[in-house]
């Protein structure tokens, strides 16, 4: 039950100048803010406004901050306190705070001061609450309310945090006064097994309440400040300086904020896996939160969200399910719509998140998520089945840039374990394919993590972070830090899926993203399309091609990839199912049970290939069968079948020739005999030769601008893991050329070789290193590169005038034709 203490009232003159002995553990004790009316409304006002940062209220407008210059001078008082806090009768502003986040510890105590102005006696309360996580004796089962789940579980971690102990002042006095609570302890003490106990105080957090409690009367606040016991103010002569700084992130998310202040409808899209989307152990129910009520911490409802048992008949339609609701990202939705003044219909909150689910399978379904495409449903992304998005959220259907993502959140990577340990490649590519198809998308990085160690990928988001400025929020670190004072499975029970309150503690951290004041600081934009951080990035921004099994592409259990990663569907008797790659055992988890194409859960998804290598997937299994795969495409391909007039040679003869395989590097196959040579000049970064494996094959040389690059022999099989032996098609890349033209030739020692093609690619992260030298030139004239160009640069040319490839060197170019004007590019 909870604890409620009230102490008496230290009313104190405010003339008297007293000095400070001690540090500010609120946030913005100055009540610092940033007012959009002005952008919004085009109303001349910024010196007042109904938010203020890092702390929460209800609804906007329970609570109206004003610069001091403008308060009552009959009201505010001698002293200066940066901004004043005026709250409606009823309500309140509070904010949240972790223990860790001010090195508190069970049994320290702390004292708060607030200052303020009150037109009736006791209007003003100021309160500390101690915040704990629930835990009783026993256990329970949903079945015992009448609902579906059997299983039994654990007394803990149901619901909200409970208020352990509540500490409230208020004051006789009429005008100004100073409210004091002093001594307060932070009370604490817990078990750390996975038994839930009565006994147990799994206070993790306080919670400061600036209220208004009466009916009518006129409330002002300022200048609070929570501080050690005996470290704080004897008397408020001012604001306090707080010891946690306050980051501006928001200047991070330029695009996002900017809508949020104009008002404009904007989309997320929320990626992760079951605990981005609230599935729990048991389900994250709607429960009676009244410590009052007989039925406190009972379930009131099963699974589907049901607006009007919250008191918010607004959101039917805009939560699927109850765990949609108390998620970090429901909660994220709902302090957004306060925050910025917001209808629901202005934020679609689109839950890609999903059961099982990892990014690296998951990049089967960005076109679809990005584009809203799939259907409101609660299951495909967290709205009631049903509705049209048009009519929830029309705004994003009407606006000139469409209806794509403003921001997308990553959150859990729980699942990933794709090419561990380079999960940073898929989590990459991901932000570089949307970047490619919406570039005006911004992203926002909120890892979990269970104790500090669930995942590894929240360091590859780190990374991320770093090279594309993306704003990294640390929940991990919080989430861990805090269970040095509870007992963790209080916090996040045994099987790992965090429940309604610790979706609060992630909130409490990715919110603080969203947290803006004055004076604005200048944007930072994230970079787009920056240098790779991983070179198998490569091979997963691509776009997709998809075969289902009736595609001759598919070869029962095995299949021919694209270039270098996939995502696949598979079935076969039984529980056991393995995956190689060329021979060799893949790295990566390899899942049953889902045989038919899902975008967000594959059987299996892999991307290690060296690109311009021909990689042969293989699933072995008691009759395993591909029943569908996504090959990605790398960005910047080009394939020349062996047919291409582009391919110079003395007319050789091409073979008859049938694919076993779908023919994945087409069917036309040209034999070069030995003493013949193929050309190709092409502009590329890569080059990929592919032929046909044959039992008579010969040795194929290729040189790349007069230098040798490859020697293959051309008469070994692939053998599968039955030990058949399968002489079919090949191919090997040539890697790290400077971006230009280059003369690829091929010819074949001891046999004749069976050419099918050459693939060119252009590989380049972005065209930062693209160099462009424009002018005229007249026939004949030789144009000099200083300096050089790393490579023979691509010489475009206008008006007659002609650049034989034979004419262009990194140093230098000679023309032919006409005068005109040309264009060099290169690196």
């Amino acid at each position: 039950m909870m604890n409620v203490v009230r102490q008496l009232c230290c009313v104190c003159a405010l003339s008297a100048p007293l000095a400070f002995a001690g540090n500010n553990l609120l946030q913005n004790p100055g009540f610092e803010f940033h007012s959009f009316i002005n952008h919004r409304e085009g109303k001349a006002v910024s010196h007042t406004g109904n938010t203020v940062a890092f702390w929460r209220h209800g609804d906007y407008g329970d609570v109206t901050v004003i610069r001091e210059s403008h308060a009552s001078t009959a009201k505010r008082p001698p002293y200066s306190v940066h901004n004043l806090v005026s709250i409606r009768p009823g309500k309140k502003i509070w904010q949240f705070i972790p223990l860790p986040s001010v090195g508190l510890a069970h049994g320290d105590a702390v004292e708060l001061a607030v200052g303020g102005w009150q037109s009736a006696a006791d209007a003003l309360q100021v309160s500390v609450v101690l915040l704990k996580l629930d835990s009783e004796d026993g256990t329970w089962k949903p079945s015992d309310f009448g609902y579906a789940d059997t299983r039994e579980f654990p007394r803990h971690a149901r619901g909200e945090f409970v208020a352990a102990c509540r500490h409230d002042q208020t004051a006789a006095e009429v005008g100004a006064v100073e409210l004091h609570l002093r001594d307060i302890v932070v009370e604490g003490r817990f078990h750390q097994d996975n038994v839930s106990r009565s006994e147990d105080m799994n206070t993790i957090a306080l919670q400061v309440e600036i209220a208004n409690v009466s009916a009518d009367a006129e409330v002002l606040a300022w200048a609070p400040c929570l501080a050690r016991a005996g470290q704080g103010p004897e008397r408020i002569t001012g604001v306090v300086p707080s010891l946690r700084p306050m980051n501006p992130v928001f200047r991070h998310l330029p695009r996002t904020i900017q809508k949020l202040w104009k008002g404009e409808a904007i989309h997320i899209v929320l990626m992760g896996s079951s605990i981005d989307r609230g599935s729990a152990n048991p389900p994250m129910y709607l429960y009676d939160e009244d410590p009052q009520s007989p039925t406190f911490k009972q379930p009131l409802s099963e699974r589907l969200f049901e607006a009007d048992k919250v008191g918010r008949p607004d959101l039917a339609g805009y939560y699927g399910w109850w765990q949609h609701y108390f998620s970090y990202a429901g909660r994220l939705r709902l302090e957004l719509m306060r925050r910025f003044n917001l209808p629901v219909e202005k934020i679609c909150l689109n839950f890609m998140a999903c059961d099982g689910s990892c990014i690296g399978e998951a990049t089967s379904g960005l076109a679809e998520y990005c584009s809203l495409s799939i259907p409101p449903s609660p299951g495909e992304n967290g709205y009631q089945q049903g509705g049209d998005w048009k009519t929830l959220h029309p705004e994003l259907f009407s606006r000139p840039g469409g209806h794509g993502p403003d921001l997308v959140i990553y959150g859990s990577g729980a699942n990933e374990k794709t090419d561990t340990p380079d999960e940073i490649a898929p989590l990459e590519a991901s932000i570089r394919w949307i970047q490619r198809h919406y570039p005006q998308t911004e992203f926002l990085f909120c890892m979990f993590q269970n104790r500090g160690g669930y995942t590894p990928n929240p360091g590859d988001l780190q990374a991320l972070a770093l090279r594309y400025q993306i704003p990294f929020m640390d929940y991990g670190k919080l989430g861990d830090d805090v269970t040095r004072w509870c007992n963790r499975y209080s916090l996040v029970p045994s099987d790992g899926h965090p429940q309604a309150a610790a979706h609060d503690l992630w909130f409490h951290v990715l919110s603080q993203a969203f947290e803006c004041w004055d004076p604005t600081p200048s944007g930072v934009v994230q970079l787009r399309l920056p240098e790779r951080i991983h070179p198998n990035t490569i091979g997963w921004e691509g776009e997709i091609r998809t075969y289902h099994g009736d595609s001759p592409r598919l070869n029962g259990n095995m299949a021919v990839l694209e270039d270098t990663a996939l995502n696949c569907w598979a079935s076969c008797v039984g529980k056991t199912l393995k995956a190689f790659v060329n021979g060799e055992t893949a790295v990566g988890s390899v899942r049953t049970g889902v045989s038919s194409r899902n975008i967000r859960n594959s059987t299996f998804r892999w991307g290690r290939g060296r690109l311009g290598d021909r990689q042969i997937l293989e699933l072995v299994g008691e009759e395993a069968k591909l029943t569908a795969i996504d090959l990605k495409v790398v960005n910047g391909r080009r394939f020349y079948p062996s047919s291409h007039p582009a391919l110079e040679h003395a007319g050789l003869a091409k073979e008859e020739w049938s694919s076993a395989w779908g023919a994945p590097y087409g069917e036309d196959v040209l034999v070069v005999p030995v003493g013949q040579t193929v050309e190709l000049t092409a502009a590329a970064t890569d080059f990929s030769i592919a032929y046909v494996d044959h039992a008579e094959g010969g040795t194929l040389t290729v040189l790349v601008d007069g230098q040798e690059q490859l020697r293959i022999a051309t008469n070994v099989p692939f053998a599968d893991q039955a030990g058949n032996q399968h002489f079919m098609e090949n191919r090997q890349g040539i890697r790290g050329l400077p971006f230009g033209l280059h003369t690829v030739r091929l010819a074949a020692e001891g046999n004749p070789v069976r050419l099918l093609g050459i693939y060119t690619y252009d590989t380049r992260a972005n065209l930062q290193q693209e160099r462009r030298v424009a002018g005229l030139a007249a026939a004949g004239e030789t144009i000099v590169f200083e300096p050089p160009f790393r490579a023979r640069p691509v010489i475009l040319c206008s008006d007659g005038l002609q650049a034989p490839p034979a004419n262009i060197r990194p140093e230098s170019v000679t023309f032919a034709g006409q005068a005109g004007s040309f264009l060099a590019i290169g690196e």
